[in-house]
């Protein structure tokens, strides 16, 4: 609740704006169709599932989930110096997130590199074709993110008073924490599901 001049307390209004809510629901159906598609084929074929997830590398999948649930709290932390008008501590934070998201994009090109040098490609089975699939869409999504604090970074200095700003820097907070939260359904879908 925020005070209006008359004294009287104001709702905050939603964070972000209905763009990136409607955004964000779309894709959440469309990646919610793709996993209930893996687990039909991951029960109609068990053991090809088994099997290749025996082959995955739990230490990726959670590096990854720790880095991007770190980067999710950065941008948190921008979103506040935004509204307080920090604008040193809105760098330093989205920085940081943008540092996560490169770990995030090193690690996964490394696992990508690790699997393709095992021989283990789209082409190798069903498991192997929705891994690529689903984690490389994922992968996609945090380079856009990035894009979009990188924007929100550089225009700070200029923009950082005004409310089109906050608006812009919540719409970029929620499609990031979204990005995190998908991590979260992928990582036990491809990391976890094949551990006894």
């Amino acid at each position: 609740m925020s005070v209006s001049e008359s004294g009287q307390s104001v709702p905050e209004s939603q964070p972000g704006t209905n763009g990136i809510w409607t955004f964000v629901f779309i894709d959440m159906i469309v990646f919610s169709m793709i996993f209930i598609v893996f687990l039909s084929e991951r029960v109609r074929l068990p053991e090809v599932f088994a099997a290749a997830q025996e082959r995955m590398t739990f230490a990726f999948g959670l590096g990854n989930a720790l880095v991007l649930l770190t980067s999710s709290l950065f941008m948190v932390e921008a979103v506040h110096a935004a509204r307080k008008q920090d604008l040193a501590r809105v760098r330093m934070m989205l920085t940081a997130c943008l540092a996560c998201g490169a770990v995030f994009a090193v690690n996964k090109v490394i696992e990508y590199n690790a699997k393709i040098a095992e021989g283990l490609t789209p082409a190798t089975d069903p498991f192997y074709s929705f891994y690529y699939f689903i984690t490389g869409a994922h992968f996609l999504h945090v380079l856009g993110g990035m894009v979009f604090i990188v924007h929100c970074r550089q225009r700070a200095a200029l923009e950082i008073g005004g409310e089109s700003y906050r608006r812009k820097l919540e719409n970029t907070g929620l499609f990031w924490h979204f990005v995190d939260l998908l991590w979260l359904f992928i990582f036990p879908l491809i990391y976890l599901a094949g551990i006894n």
